[in-house]
C-alpha cells in the first residue's frame, strides 16, 4: 500500500486531514505535516525525509503539498531526494485539494505512479464552475 503523507501551511495538512476522516467515516491513515511560517527547507528536509522513511510500507510514498514553490513544498522536494536516495520510491504532488486526498487514499493500493495520475485525475476533475 502506498503511503500518503501531507506537507502543507499550518493547518491545511490538518485540516484536509480532518475533511478526509468526515467524508470516509473513518480516520484515514495519513501522515500530517503542517509546516509553520518560521520553518526553513533546509533544516526541515532531514526530519521530514525520516517521517517519510517511516510511513513507508514497502511500495512507496505520495507527498501532497499545497502550493508548488513555497515552503512546505520545498521542503517535501527535498525530502523526498532523500527518500528517493534510500532506495524508496517517492512521488511529491502539488496543488493538493480534498479531491486529491480522498483519490488518494481511496486508490492508494495501486502502484505509485498509479496512485499519483489517479490523485491528479481526482484534484482537476474536481475544479468545476458550479453555478
Amino acid at each position: 500500500m502506498i503511503a500518503i503523507v501531507i506537507v502543507a501551511h499550518v493547518p491545511l495538512a490538518s485540516a484536509l486531514a480532518a475533511c478526509a476522516q468526515h467524508v470516509l467515516g473513518r480516520a484515514p491513515d495519513v501522515v500530517i505535516a503542517d509546516i509553520l511560517p518560521n520553518e526553513c527547507a533546509s533544516d526541515c528536509a532531514p526530519n521530514l525525509a525520516q517521517q517519510l522513511l517511516a510511513a513507508d510500507q514497502g511500495e512507496g510514498v505520495l507527498v501532497l503539498t499545497d502550493l508548488p514553490g513555497a515552503t512546505p513544498s520545498n521542503i517535501a522536494v527535498k525530502a523526498s531526494h532523500l527518500v528517493q536516495a534510500a532506495g524508496v520510491p517517492c512521488c511529491v504532488l502539488g496543488g493538493v485539494n480534498a479531491s486529491m486526498l480522498l483519490r488518494a487514499i481511496n486508490y492508494r493500493q495501486g502502484s505509485l505512479e498509479d496512485v499519483a495520475t489517479s490523485a491528479l485525475a481526482g484534484a482537476t476533475h474536481a475544479l468545476l464552475r458550479v453555478d
